[in-house]
């Protein structure tokens, strides 16, 4: 009996495996997929019908889209189907089983139909079979299969930092399209900092006028820029129009994606104090827009009423402008040094009781979360705004960690929580080794750690855990000049951030998430999307041992499944040259060059080349 249980196991696990291999490469991985016998032949005869509640947005998107994924131009109707077979059928249904945002999608050989209550839930049904289209093929299969879905979070997140290098309105749109194909539903527009204001507000022209431009230091490191003079052109930078802003929001909204606004205060305004020198606490300040990492006098003056009634006035335009129910208002890295020795400061400190600078700032937050809710919108503010007296009625984005603990402190609190820790998703760090990677923050966040970020702590109850929204991955421009670099930074780091966000924890799986992606890079390359293949990169620690006069070298590679090729001779490693078997030891001073090999003898991403020594 036992050996007939054993037997029938054996077999029960091949029939598994035999599925998984069928089944497409899905980013991020859905709730449920069932794949069938058979497949649906999609070709010009196929007709494609969508509610027409949704036909204004819904025709030309799917449109687009299928001519891109297979150079078709297919039909795409409205209202309801007349063909017996052969048709792709958007169903808008009241199955209340179906989450918001979920769907079914049921793939046979004569139809395939998506079934949803909401537009969203087509939307992401759509994404999910423009997954299982071949890619570099002249007829297009697709495997039968019934997929049943919805996202674990509501909060999908992605934050673009324009201000430290204005990126075009045309790779913003680029990026919202890529974002939404993977289930991406918010993105978080940094517009304003110490190195530039982007977006144009009426009543202030000066904050584009000059709050837009810097003076040129292209080629000198970030941290090392000097400060501008008067006197100097200032030719670096650019803004977005009201007229851009809206193209952007309706080009993002057809795609089910909701752009946040970002205007940072009190901190990181450099920019904005550059245009209207007023607004700071001292008259003797340098008022030109910061270059580089160096901004110093870069915070608004706490104490001027003059200053909250130019905030009004900017918020007013800002909110007026973005359908958006959120708009965030920074409050992050608040250099206070001006607001000590500041007399109005201090006054309004003696006059509300304030015993410190952190109160102030509360105080601040404070004043701007009324402006906020008065305009109808929610404020969210980086998880400084919950120091002195908090912001209650605000939403926090909790990025810090290590001596700090807003990802619990937050929820705890009673505030919603959007988690972007800066440990999981800050993405402007480097992706490989250092000395390999472009320049940025020497810190590394290789791809497999943004993947095995773990939004809820384990110290919230099931009540606070509820008031985790989602988590967001966030792209600093500091170290992003190029449209290109940035997209190098933020690809394929981001879909791991967009399964983190949409998949349940136990779907989880780094193997089969190495493999999907794999699958996805014909599709990136098809679609001219630049990515990073850093996870490939062979890393090589070792330790030098004086007493015996020897090098103790270990390497290791994210990725699994591949064999480490290596050479001490200073020849570029094949599959001819020693396999990595496990720590080896070798002379000091030897070069060690190493790559990451498929079982075909390729090698993957970049040799590493270490001098051991």
């Amino acid at each position: 009996m036992k050996k007939i249980l054993s037997i029938l196991a054996i077999a029960l696990i091949a029939l598994a495996v035999k599925a998984q291999e069928k089944s497409p490469a899905f980013i991020p991985q859905p709730e449920s997929v069932v794949t069938k016998e058979g497949s649906f032949l999609l070709s010009s005869n196929t007709t494609v019908y969508v509610p027409t509640k949704f036909k204004s947005d819904f025709q030309p998107y799917i449109g687009e889209k299928l001519l891109n994924d297979t150079g078709i131009k297919f039909q795409v109707k409205s209202g309801t189907r007349t063909p017996a077979s052969n048709y792709i059928l958007f169903d808008l249904t009241k199955d209340k089983s179906i989450a918001k945002e979920g769907y079914q999608l049921d793939v046979s050989s004569q139809s395939i139909i998506i079934k949803a209550n909401t537009y969203a839930g087509l939307f992401y049904g759509f994404q999910t079979l423009r997954q299982t289209i071949p890619v570099n093929t002249e007829s297009f299969e697709l495997p039968c299969l019934v997929v049943k879905d919805h996202p674990r979070f509501e909060w999908r997140g992605m934050m673009l930092d324009v201000s430290r290098h204005f990126q075009s309105k045309e790779w913003v749109k680029k990026q919202i399209d890529i974002f939404a194909a993977y289930k991406m539903n918010k993105m978080h527009w940094h517009l304003t900092d110490d190195q530039g204001w982007r977006i144009e507000i009426d009543k202030y022209p000066n904050l584009t006028k000059k709050g837009a431009w810097r003076a040129d230091r292209s080629g000198i490191a970030w941290w090392s820029r000097e400060l501008a003079s008067p006197e100097e052109p200032k030719t670096i930078g650019g803004f977005y129009t009201k007229e851009d802003i809206k193209e952007v929001i309706e080009y993002a909204r057809v795609r089910n994606v909701e752009i946040i606004p970002e205007i940072d205060v009190p901190g990181h305004s450099k920019a904005l104090i550059a245009s209207y020198p007023h607004l700071c606490c001292v008259d003797s300040a340098n008022f030109e827009v910061a270059t580089g990492g160096k901004a110093p006098d870069n915070a608004l003056c706490a104490g001027k009423e003059t200053t909250y009634e130019f905030l009004d006035n900017v918020l007013t335009e800002v909110a007026e402008l973005f359908p958006s129910e959120y708009l965030h208002i920074g409050g992050d890295e608040c250099n206070k040094t001006n607001w000590k020795k500041c007399p109005l400061c201090q006054q309004v400190m003696k006059d509300n009781d304030l015993k410190d600078e952190e109160e102030l700032q509360s105080y601040f937050i404070q004043r701007i979360n009324k402006l906020v809710t008065s305009k109808g919108k929610t404020m969210i503010g980086w998880d400084e705004i919950l120091s002195g007296k908090g912001a209650q009625g605000a939403t926090i984005m909790a990025w810090r960690r290590n001596k700090y603990t807003p990802h619990i402190d937050a929820p705890k609190g009673g505030y919603p929580t959007i988690q972007a820790s800066y440990n999981h998703s800050y993405i402007a760090q480097v992706q490989g080794p250092t000395d390999m990677e472009p320049e940025g923050p020497k810190v590394v966040l290789p791809l497999w750690k943004v993947y095995s970020y773990e939004p809820i702590p384990e110290e919230l109850t099931a009540a606070e855990a509820k008031l985790v929204k989602g988590t967001e991955a966030c792209l600093w421009g500091e170290f992003t000049p190029t449209e290109s670099h940035s997209e190098y930074m933020l690809y394929p780091r981001s879909f791991a951030n967009a399964e983190v966000a949409w998949s349940q924890p136990e779907l989880k799986d780094w193997a089969r998430f190495q493999g999907a992606l794999e699958a996805h890079f014909p599709r990136l390359d098809r679609d001219k999307i630049n990515y990073s293949t850093s996870m490939y990169t062979v890393y090589a620690p070792f330790a030098i041992n004086q007493l015996k006069n020897e090098a103790i070298v270990y390497l290791e590679t994210e990725m699994v499944g591949y064999d480490i090729y290596y050479t001490l001779n200073g020849d570029e490693p094949t599959t001819d040259a020693s396999k990595y078997e496990g720590v080896f030891k070798t002379k000091p001073r030897t070069l060690l060059k190493a790559g990451l090999f498929d079982k075909k003898g390729n090698l993957l991403g970049k040799v590493t080349e270490v001098r051991l020594k």
